[in-house]
């Protein structure tokens, strides 16, 4: 996984045309053991810290393994004052917006962890969109990156892939062999009967839960608008990443 272009001086982060199921449709989906206020209590908590303690390294997904100097740096930087918090939950994915006391506010996604709590998988410096509408092609485009996911298709995966961090991040040269040792790839490689299941999300962010070989993952999608920076063909709405509970 990779970190946002805007915060990277901080870091050293079926067919297409049937409808996803509803939530109910994965009985092995988890609950959240936390109310996404309590979520915002952790992280205002850990913003009145100093340094780069515990109750910091602890808000990061356990996905990103050990937490070092470079990752409370991105926490610090993309919180700011974190002022004015609002947040919603959308099944075992989250997000908040807050000010940040920069000229943007910020934006935290983020994803249940083993713990039952939620936990950042990332912070990105944009306005809002908690109310907002999420975009059909959200659901169309999961369907295709996780099938490019299942098969480790690179080329096909490119083309839905979120291309400024996550699974999808960086050149063609490093995403490519990513994917054949992805847990996620041998998991749908395993399990056939894979489920994937809508939970929610906006006009920038989509959530869906996801069981495979005995393992739920909360897959994330967010919206790529068009960049010179883009490698020509990415997708609007694309594949960021997909985080085990």
């Amino acid at each position: 996984m990779g970190v946002s272009p805007k915060l990277a001086a901080a870091v050293a982060l079926a067919s297409l045309a049937i409808a996803l199921p509803a939530v109910a449709a994965v009985s092995s989906q988890p609950k959240p053991g936390e109310s996404i206020g309590t979520t915002i209590a952790r992280i205002q908590a850990a913003v009145r810290t100093t340094g780069c303690g515990p109750k910091l390294k602890a808000l990061f997904h356990s996905a990103y393994g050990p937490v070092k100097a470079p990752g409370c740096a991105y926490l610090r930087k993309g919180f700011g004052t974190f002022k004015s918090p609002r947040g919603q939950a959308y099944g075992t994915a989250a997000e908040i917006d807050a000010g940040t006391g920069y000229a943007e506010p910020a934006t935290t996604v983020l994803a249940l962890d083993a713990d039952g709590r939620f936990h950042v998988v990332f912070i990105q410096f944009e306005y809002g969109s908690i109310g907002s509408k999420p975009n059909p092609g959200f659901d169309r485009n999961v369907r295709l990156a996780i099938a490019a996911l299942r098969r480790a298709d690179c080329t096909a995966f490119l083309k839905v892939a979120f291309r400024g961090f996550g699974l999808g991040g960086g050149p063609e040269t490093a995403v490519c062999p990513r994917l054949p040792r992805n847990s996620l790839h041998l998991a749908l490689a395993a399990d056939p009967s894979t489920k994937l299941v809508k939970l929610g999300g906006n006009s920038l962010y989509a959530f869906y839960g996801l069981s495979a070989a005995g393992r739920y993952w909360t897959v994330v999608m967010a919206q790529q608008p068009p960049s010179a920076k883009l490698p020509l063909g990415s997708a609007q709405y694309a594949y960021v990443d997909a985080y085990p509970a």
